[in-house]
């Protein structure tokens, strides 16, 4: 069986890294088309993987809806050379074009209600629309499966993934003692009306933090010079192995704070907009707290770290809950045979 992926976000990469891998092993063939962005390709670098450029990202609306004609018909061009049996992506707008226009099955994995854009664009197109059970935006029923698990369980399920200490010792830290930051660009379509944190108020939680310990800040925009000494500089690859010894993750990043929680570190996400994971994650196990303010985020930042919280019981109990979405997305492939 031969099978394409697109994939746009590292998120991406780590979600479908496993499956690729048992796949191959069954004696299937992949094709992993990137939209170009630079920590995606390096990321895919680290790991080994080969893969094809395909497109990149536009800015502005025009030229968004003209990247959008632009990246179909490349990776068109891409799908007809390798004749897939199916395609799969996560918020897969090229790529269930690309199968539609080739008549070739799409599963599209998606998680993100807000994108309703996205997914307006693409679920008309999608064979099959994948979704956490928790996902709550409508999706045609002849084409939704669900499944009880979050993309991160895909890669950091404990079947899949083993923190090692040794990662945070190089990186001269103490297990427990620090905290992880995520600052996002939120440039995608669906983070457009999301709450933006200016630069005292980075400057601010950042400064809150470093009174419980050091503080790791991954931003992908530049970082004030106050705390500039505090961008991480850790290799993608490694950083699931950091962020899984942290004390706690603040941020921006929607991704970064369900990846905590799957790993047993409470999460505190700075947003004003809906993700059914994280919602999922804070009322059913108390992992984490969404928030809509820079104040409300250090003023929880005192209660997880100073309160009595039982986060590993949490994490336990979501495991016994949820599956590994890896095996479930291979059962799923076979069905392509």
């Amino acid at each position: 069986m031969r099978v394409l992926i697109t994939l746009a976000h590292p998120a991406h990469v780590h979600f479908f890294k496993n499956f690729v891998d048992e796949m191959r092993d069954l004696g299937h063939e992949f094709k992993l088309m990137v939209k170009k962005r630079e920590n995606t390709t390096r990321l895919l670098d680290l790991l080994g993987y080969d893969y094809e450029v395909f497109g990149k990202t536009y800015s502005g609306t025009p030229s968004k809806a003209w990247g959008v004609v632009r990246n179909d018909l490349s990776l068109v061009r891409s799908a007809k050379k390798f004749d897939p049996d199916f395609t799969a992506s996560i918020g897969g707008l090229y790529s269930c074009h690309a199968g539609a226009m080739r008549g070739v099955p799409t599963i599209d994995f998606m998680d993100t209600e807000s994108a309703t854009f996205t997914n307006y664009l693409t679920f008309p197109f999608a064979t099959v629309v994948a979704t956490p059970d928790c996902y709550r935006q409508d999706v045609p029923s002849k084409k939704h499966l669900t499944y009880k698990g979050y993309h991160e369980l895909a890669y950091l399920h404990p079947d899949r993934f083993d923190p090692k200490k040794k990662y945070v010792e190089e990186a001269g830290l103490e297990p427990g003692e620090y905290s992880v930051v995520r600052f996002s660009s939120q440039d995608a379509r669906h983070q457009e009306d999301e709450v933006r944190l200016q630069r005292k108020e980075k400057i601010d939680l950042v400064r809150n933090l470093s009174d419980y310990g050091p503080v790791l800040v991954d931003s992908e925009e530049p970082l004030p010079g106050p705390i500039q000494e505090h961008r991480m500089d850790i290799r993608e690859d490694r950083f699931h192995h950091i962020l899984a010894h942290a004390s706690l993750y603040v941020g921006q990043g929607a991704t970064t704070a369900s990846e905590a929680g799957v790993l047993g570190v409470p999460w505190i996400f700075i947003s004003n907009s809906h993700r059914c994971y994280l919602e999922d994650q804070e009322v059913h196990y108390h992992l984490g707290v969404k928030v809509e303010s820079e104040k409300r985020a250090r003023d929880m930042v005192e209660v997880i770290l100073e309160g009595q919280w039982d986060f590993e019981g949490a994490r336990k109990r979501l495991l016994e809950d949820k599956i590994d979405v890896t095996e479930w997305m291979v059962r799923l492939a076979e069905f392509y045979k």
